[in-house]
């Protein structure tokens, strides 16, 4: 009982509330959110890359991106068609176009796994867009294992062809993410739940400083710096 309450303290997050509003929570977020996107975003991948079969999003929570994608998840938000485990979707093999993963894999334990799972799905010459966190804070859903660097992300997907690698939210927003969380972790006196509240009020202060990825997300060797990583892959 008592390893069970202090699970629970562990997954609080004001973020979990709002997402019963998908709208209104993605507003929010990208409005006032620390993070400043500028690189390739999912639905201008799916513009960019027209490629013929299903289009998946893997770990998809509530956000529809286009009505053609088929969302999947662990959880059954509204939206979601298929609910289960993205290592293991109840799809044939070589039966996907495209696949998007998007801040999805450093919360999955061995991500080489989730790797393996888009390898499977996807047919030949079918694409994959992924974004990766970086330079950013522990952030559970359910929880947090992994980051990746532009070489990393290389070397994980070193199987496929990289048609493309680049900064998806840069140095300043990591540095509006990272003063928000310091914010909490000064404040909230080892309180899970008072921190949670801090690092999300804190945004509504912080984030104009994001604004200057506007410019630094396309700096050279912003990558070296970001908050966000992107790489589209293509199965061989």
């Amino acid at each position: 009982m008592e390893s069970d309450k202090k699970k629970n303290i562990e997954l609080f997050d004001v973020r979990n509330f709002f997402k019963r509003w998908p709208k209104f929570y993605f507003f929010i977020a990208t409005v006032f959110g620390p993070m400043m996107f500028g690189g390739l975003s999912a639905i201008e991948f799916l513009g960019r890359f027209p490629v013929e079969g299903k289009v998946l999003n893997l770990g998809s929570g509530p956000r529809k991106i286009r009505e053609d994608v088929i969302n999947v998840d662990f959880y059954p938000y509204e939206g979601v068609s298929i609910v289960t485990d993205v290592l293991a979707v109840p799809l044939s093999d070589n039966s996907v176009g495209r696949i998007i993963s998007d801040n999805v894999l450093e919360h999955i334990k061995d991500p080489t796994l989730a790797v393996l799972e888009i390898k499977r799905l996807l047919r030949p010459g079918g694409l994959a867009y992924i974004s990766t966190p970086f330079l950013y804070p522990f952030h559970s859903s359910p929880s947090d294992y992994q980051r990746w660097t532009k070489e990393g992300l290389i070397q994980l997907f070193y199987e496929f062809d990289i048609v493309e690698i680049g900064v998806r939210a840069g140095p300043f927003s990591s540095l509006t993410v990272y003063l928000c969380h310091l914010v909490g972790l000064i404040f909230s006196f080892g309180s899970v739940r008072i921190n949670s509240l801090l690092v999300n009020m804190s945004m509504f202060v912080f984030f104009p400083i994001k604004l200057l990825d506007l410019i630094f997300n396309h700096w050279p060797q912003a990558d070296t710096m970001a908050a966000v990583l992107y790489c589209v892959v293509r199965k061989k």
